[in-house]
């Protein structure tokens, strides 16, 4: 009885070896998949009544708007690093620069403003950087040192619209 009671544990135990299931391999390819970008979003944006529409130059991308002696634009870059766009927008270096950060809307927003002076006197420069982890869309406004424009200027950026839905503002 003792050889049969042996016998019957070592093939139990023997028996659990048996159903061993074959081990998984993780596969390795030569080709690095891309991952497929996202489409830059419609910017939209409450205009002044007066605003009209300007071509822009060959290669520049976005839309362009004046009013009075105002220039607005509204441009979408490749996201990445904020300092290469705000130098893109005013032409200086981030270093001289003070630049608000803060979230909206599940955006992270940068603000800046600058001066230039010109032969046509101090043009005030303002911009405002929306990024969304792939694009930033970019609002600058250009004016006269003398122009009233602070008002619009919040107000354009109050309204910005990426949802693609078109409605009146």
């Amino acid at each position: 009885m003792r050889k049969l009671v042996c016998l019957l544990v070592l093939m139990t135990t023997l028996s659990g070896c048996v159903n061993m299931t074959e081990p998984v391999f993780e596969t390795i390819a030569d080709e690095i998949e891309k991952p497929v970008a996202a489409e830059p979003k419609p910017i939209a944006v409450w205009l002044p009544d007066d605003a009209a529409a300007q071509t822009v130059a060959d290669g520049d991308t976005g839309k362009c708007y004046t009013w009075g002696e105002c220039e607005l634009r509204l441009q979408t870059l490749s996201s990445g690093d904020i300092r290469t766009t705000l130098q893109k927008l005013s032409g200086l270096s981030p270093d001289k620069l003070t630049v608000m950060e803060y979230r909206r809307d599940g955006l992270q927003i940068y603000q800046t403003v600058w001066s230039a002076t010109g032969e046509e006197g101090i043009t005030l420069g303002r911009c405002m950087v929306a990024d969304d982890g792939d694009y930033h869309y970019c609002i600058s406004l250009l004016s006269p040192e003398d122009a009233d424009v602070a008002e619009d200027f919040a107000q354009i950026c109050a309204s910005l619209d990426l949802s693609g839905e078109t409605s009146e503002k």
